[in-house]
């Protein structure tokens, strides 16, 4: 079956175009709803690194690393779950509730402690959940300036200082010019 490229133009409300690509089988509007939120998508990614030390896996073997990441992945669907119940007491929405601080609770109230009656879990289930509503993300309007990558950390290795050494020592070459692009298919107008 033979794989087929949709470029999509969309024009913002700022007047701005975006250029989308994709392969998947869809409109121009929904790729730029896709594209709207992978901001979400990247905020799952590294909660789950970073929150859940996915980065940082102990195992050896390819069976324990896939069990560990399933083990992760559940754990994190599980906190997911949990946010959604003090997200209602506040009447946010989920992700307004911090990932990390949610975990936090959910480890010290309910992982942590040792085994109890069912009475004495509830309550510990209520306390929980009273916290978990406390650690609500702060406004923060969208950024007015241009998104760019994050610098990569430097290495402090001598090949890396070797390299950086070479690159310095070439004469900078003019970059040619960028082709524009060309809409192909649907063009919409979308509200970002």
């Amino acid at each position: 079956m033979p794989a087929w490229t949709c470029f999509c133009e969309v024009e913002l409300d700022n007047g701005e175009t975006l250029y989308l690509v994709t392969t998947l089988g869809i409109s121009a509007e929904h790729a730029a709803e896709f594209y709207q939120r992978r901001d979400d998508k990247e905020h799952d990614i590294r909660d789950l690194k970073v929150s859940l030390s996915l980065e940082n896996l102990r195992c050896r073997s390819v069976d324990m690393m896939k069990k560990e990441l399933l083990t992760s992945v559940v754990a994190y669907n599980l906190v997911i779950q949990f946010r959604r119940q003090p997200a209602e007491v506040v009447k946010l929405a989920p992700r307004r509730l911090s990932f990390k601080e949610v975990w936090s609770t959910f480890r010290s109230f309910l992982l942590h402690e040792p085994p109890c009656s069912l009475s004495e879990w509830q309550t510990r289930y209520d306390d929980a959940l009273q916290i978990a509503a406390k650690g609500k993300l702060p406004n923060r309007p969208d950024p007015s300036y241009k998104r760019k990558a994050h610098p990569r950390r430097q290495k402090s290795t001598k090949f890396m200082k070797l390299e950086n050494q070479k690159q310095e020592q070439k004469p900078h070459q003019t970059q040619p010019e960028k082709p524009k692009c060309v809409p192909l298919c649907a063009s919409t107008r979308f509200s970002a």
